[in-house]
């Protein structure tokens, strides 16, 4: 729905709402004031019938007597056509065509008298009744006044309130389409300059000179283009940073979820001693808190990587903990891992080396044949990772850290490799401060440094 129609249909809810409104406080007020002026008039009169008719001076015992000389005194009286006795239900007087007590038995009471605006077959009338005491019977008048003209003269009104507020409601829709059409026309100026940012033309800027919503809008469209136009590019690194977490935390995913899948295998399908299960149970508790560790962690490496936390912490105690989450890939290739290292200490995140000396020796162990050996060795200010497997072409080794490369891209992706393993490694030495060197010759080995830049 276009904006002037959305507007122009609000706008006319609003003035019918306000013409609705305005005519029926004039009318309930008119309507009121008729009708209090119709009782009025109608108590003057009934008042002087009443006292009329309840001023005797002789009380007769004759019950028919009794009915004769009140039908007789009423008779007398004034708008005789507008008015009704009656004595215990049976009615001496009746002019006005129907029973009026059974509308009057519930009814306001002004003084003595009992009065009530109602309608009977589909006139409006105002009746008004009250007892009158005569010896000792009691005996109900009462007056039926016809409101018909004050009824009429109402609806002539409403229909005049209908027409006149119909008449301002149209003519208020048509000046302001006018106005309205006028006001909104730099929205398009604007739709348009939006459609070219949308199309890719970052360069697209309003050119209105107003002092309105409108000119205020167009200037901050204009600022706004200028912050797409200089983030655009931030924007798309963050997306790659994104998706590149997403692929770095897939592949870190598979060796913990490997050594999960084995040690439950284990346990579920073959019947082992407690102290083996004990270990299998160890193993998956350890890989499972490793998996929600190295979550956190690669989110903070890829997000906010400068902020990551460097502690002083042992090499040995990170080997241990390396040593145990690739033993279960070691054992079914048949390759060794020797270990060596003294007293050394490092500025490191504990999770993350580890996932990256994890990263590495898993690529050692694809590139080993069965019965050779991998080295983990910590000394002076480095870490080194040594393999004797196949090696690294000269022309790939400064390509091996680009995300997705892969040497031998049908041997890796046979062993499950995504060519993310060393582009993360590279990441984490970027965030330790430390200098990642390969060294590798064909069908010798490949060796893999840590160097940091403090050593403890």
């Amino acid at each position: 729905m276009r904006l002037i129609t959305r507007i122009l249909l609000c706008a006319s809810v609003l003035i019918v709402a306000a013409v609705l409104i305005s005519c029926a406080l004039i009318l309930h007020a008119v309507d009121r004031q008729k009708r209090a002026d119709a009782i009025k008039s109608a108590e003057t009169d009934f008042s002087e019938i009443y006292y009329t008719i309840s001023n005797v001076n002789t009380v007769l015992s004759d019950p028919i007597l009794c009915d004769t000389y009140m039908t007789y005194k009423v008779k007398s009286a004034s708008h005789l056509d507008q008015l009704t006795l009656s004595y215990d239900g049976t009615y001496l007087i009746n002019n006005v065509g129907f029973t009026p007590e059974p509308f009057l038995s519930e009814t306001s009471e002004n003084g003595i008298y009992h009065y009530v605006i109602t309608r009977v077959g589909g006139t409006l009338y105002l009746m008004i009744g009250t007892d009158v005491y005569y010896g000792d019977r009691i005996y109900i008048i009462s007056m039926v006044r016809s409101l018909h003209e004050l009824d009429a003269a109402m609806r002539t009104l409403i229909l005049q309130c209908v027409v006149i507020g119909a008449s301002v409601t149209v003519l208020f829709l048509f000046l302001a389409w006018f106005i309205l059409s006028a006001s909104l026309k730099p929205i398009r100026t604007l739709q348009s300059g939006a459609q070219s940012i949308a199309s890719g033309d970052y360069g697209t800027r309003i050119d209105i000179h107003r002092k309105d919503e409108i000119g205020r809008l167009a200037d901050e469209f204009n600022t706004m283009a200028d912050a797409v136009e200089n983030s655009i590019s931030d924007l798309r690194e963050q997306n790659e940073r994104k998706q590149q977490f997403i692929n770095d935390l897939s592949h870190e995913m598979k060796t913990p979820v490997t050594s999960l899948l084995l040690n439950s295998e284990t346990l579920l399908t073959r019947t082992v001693s407690d102290a083996d299960r004990e270990r299998a149970l160890s193993r998956i508790h350890e890989q499972a808190e490793w998996i929600e560790r190295l979550s956190r962690k690669l989110m903070q490496l890829v997000v906010l990587s400068d902020q990551i936390e460097l502690v002083l912490s042992p090499v040995v105690s990170l080997f241990d903990a390396v040593r145990e989450t690739v033993v279960d890939s070691l054992d079914r290739a048949g390759v060794k891992l020797t270990v060596e290292c003294n007293d050394e200490t490092f500025l490191m995140d504990m999770n993350l080396m580890r996932s990256a000396l994890v990263n590495l020796i898993e690529n050692a162990i694809k590139a080993s044949e069965r019965g050779s050996t991998v080295e983990l060795i910590a000394r002076n200010n480095e870490i080194l990772v040594r393999d004797h497997g196949k090696g690294i072409p000269k022309d790939e080794v400064a390509r091996v850290t680009e995300p997705f490369y892969m040497v031998d891209r049908s041997r890796s992706k046979k062993l499950g490799g995504s060519g993310l393993g060393l582009a993360l490694v590279k990441r984490i030495a970027e965030a330790h401060h430390a200098e990642l060197v390969i060294e590798s010759e064909l069908n010798i080995g490949t060796s893999i440094f840590f160097r940091f830049s403090d050593a403890i």
